[in-house]
């Protein structure tokens, strides 16, 4: 080597020394900064790294019926997730999860090969099965305990529960409305992992406690509306209709005791169930009620002065020109003379439109409008219930006379089931409109109420001589007119049938052929314990309320009058086949014991 060369290496062997020296001062420095000037900033972070925030899932609130029934409740579950990017052995992996879940391997094994950094295998599997995957000790595969939303009565008042996701929120019926309140708050504790993330038991520490959500106690009993839904289930397998509804109402107290729609679903298994199955149809549906609203402008005409006995119009065949329209009873066929001279109880109890068309021009628009308001078509009825609809009436200084009379015979004019069980309430406890319930309390876990909802007047309607009058004349109508199809032996029944045409979906006149049978009822009419109302919605064979509904409102009021254990108000009659002695007052009812609190 030339001391050129020397020279040249000497010089090459300073500067890499001199480098050296500079990146050793820079590391030493770094280090320092870290391990001395910035150390608790550092030593957080690799706290943080192998700690793991863990959530303390508060149990969702119990849902009862108004006897401590539960209708809804939490179950605890597994779901088992696994982080894809830290699995090695997929294929191994797959194969053990499907052996101990039962799934599919080739499904779990496309989700081990997810570039997501965490993905659920399955959610609410059954607690014995997470143990399992747990005692396996798979790499980057972790089990986490999560509540199940159940419902112990299967099927029974789905439509007012609702149901919640996976998750456990609420997307429709009680469980969505009062989904804040079931809910409760989560907490959390700290606790030391592993390199795959899996929590070190022993380490947890530092919790926050959650906080259960609230129960909610419903008004309906369970009971109740059992026999609600069997009845209704009836009718609707023999008349197909599009849908139906029953109510059955405290009227004295607003209280919801039974509610059901047809058709129905099981909130623990939906699938396949379209979504117009879970719908609530006693609040969001409206329909034209027809001749059932016969009563409402009746009291009104009561309420103004009109004399119940007074023969207010003369029905014949030909009906009543308006204008350029002609009014008629739907029950008249070509050869019938028509209904004669009617006073308000000929009116409801042959359901003559005529004489309630008669009675809406007297009273006017103005006054009409008002009283369709006070009793409670035009404004939500405000039940808790998600989903209530309401259509208003135009101003009544644009009512053509036409229009006027429509509506007094329960045309031009739509309603909800529920704000017309509301409206026959008003005339059973004597004028009054009542606002419905369908919850009645809301309480901690441990029993504490935190909200008691007691009845609530909204307003007079009508006053209580009117209310007795009306009564008196469902009484008739059953008795003597068209309801005759729902007595029940040994009680008073007052009721009205309702058979009305279905608007076209076009928005001009009536689609042919499509009709909407109710019946409206009160049990037992001269001591009223109950308000029925059912409603069935393009049935197929008949249309008649007489036919399609009463006999519903007959079999709810019979059971439920057995099951409330209320005394007949009215002789039993004898049935001339059974054996000497023998009477037919009694019904058996296949549910549990108790009656309403």
């Amino acid at each position: 080597m030339t001391a050129k060369h020397l020279r040249v290496l000497k010089k090459r062997t300073a500067w890499l020394f001199v480098i050296l020296t500079v990146l050793y001062v820079l590391i030493a420095g770094r280090l320092f900064y870290i391990q001395v000037l910035n150390n608790e900033e550092y030593c957080k972070l690799a706290v943080q790294l192998r700690q793991r925030q863990l959530v303390l899932t508060a149990d969702r609130g119990t849902i009862y019926d108004r006897v401590g029934r539960q209708l809804a409740a939490d179950i605890p579950t597994c779901s088992v997730y696994v982080h894809p990017q830290k699995v090695k052995d997929k294929f191994g992996t797959a194969k053990q999860l499907a052996d101990i879940t039962g799934l599919n391997e080739q499904s779990i094994l496309k989700l081990l090969m997810s570039k997501s950094k965490f993905v659920y295998i399955s959610r609410e599997l059954p607690v014995e099965v997470g143990d399992k995957v747990k005692e396996a000790n798979l790499t980057a595969v972790g089990v986490i305990r999560e509540p199940k939303r159940v419902h112990p009565a299967g099927s029974l008042a789905a439509h007012i529960l609702g149901f919640t996701d996976v998750d456990g929120k609420g997307l429709e019926g009680i469980e969505r409305s009062l989904n804040s309140e079931l809910t409760g708050q989560d907490g959390y504790a700290i606790a030391e992992v592993d390199s795959y993330g899996r929590v070190i038991p022993e380490t947890r520490r530092g919790s926050v406690p959650a906080v259960d959500g609230y129960d909610i106690v419903l008004t309906i009993d369970a009971n109740l509306q059992h026999i609600t839904e069997e009845a209704l289930a009836k009718t609707f397998e023999t008349y197909k209709p599009a849908g139906a509804t029953a109510i059955v109402m405290d009227p004295h107290t607003g209280e919801i005791l039974a509610l059901a729609n047809c058709p129905t679903y099981d909130p623990d298994n939906r699938k396949g169930v379209p979504a117009g199955a879970w719908r609530n149809r006693a609040v969001t549906d409206l329909y034209e009620p027809g001749s059932t609203l016969k009563l409402m402008t009746i009291a009104a005409g009561l309420e103004e002065g009109i004399p119940a006995t007074e023969v207010v119009a003369t029905c014949t065949n030909g009906g009543m020109q308006i204008g350029r329209r002609r009014v008629r009873c739907s029950l008249h066929a070509p050869y019938m003379a028509g209904h004669g001279g009617v006073d308000m109880y000929g009116i409801i109890k042959h359901s003559c439109n005529i004489g309630a068309a008669t009675i809406a021009l007297r009273l006017g628009p103005d006054k009409l409008y008002t009283y369709m308001k006070d009793f409670g078509f035009l404004d939500k009825p405000g039940s808790g219930m998600a989903g209530e609809t309401v259509l208003g009436l135009a101003s009544p200084d644009t009512w053509p006379a036409i229009k006027l009379a429509n509506i007094g015979f329960g045309q031009g004019i739509a309603v909800s089931p529920l704000q017309m069980a509301c409206a026959y309430s008003v005339i059973a406890n004597g004028g009054e409109l009542m606002k419905p319930q369908i919850v009645r309390e809301i309480r901690t876990k441990d029993g504490r109420v935190v909200e008691a909802f007691q009845p609530k007047v909204v307003r007079r309607v009508v006053s209580e001589a009117t209310a007795k009058q009306a009564i008196e004349m469902l009484i008739g109508c059953v008795d003597d007119g068209t309801g005759k199809s729902s007595k029940v032996n040994g009680y008073s029944i007052g009721g009205k049938t309702g058979s009305a045409q279905k608007a076209s979906t076009t928005g001009r006149g009536y689609a042919p052929g499509k009709y909407v049978a109710s019946f409206m009822g009160v049990v037992p009419a001269r001591d009223p314990k109950l308000v029925i109302c059912v409603v069935v919605d393009e049935p197929k064979g008949s249309h008649w309320g007489a036919t399609v509904a009463a006999p519903v409102f007959q079999e709810i009021a019979e059971k439920a009058m057995w099951y409330l254990r209320v005394p007949p108000d009215m002789p039993l009659e004898q049935d001339e086949s059974a054996p000497v002695g023998v009477t037919t007052g009694k019904v058996k009812v296949k549910v549990g014991a108790g009656h309403t609190g």
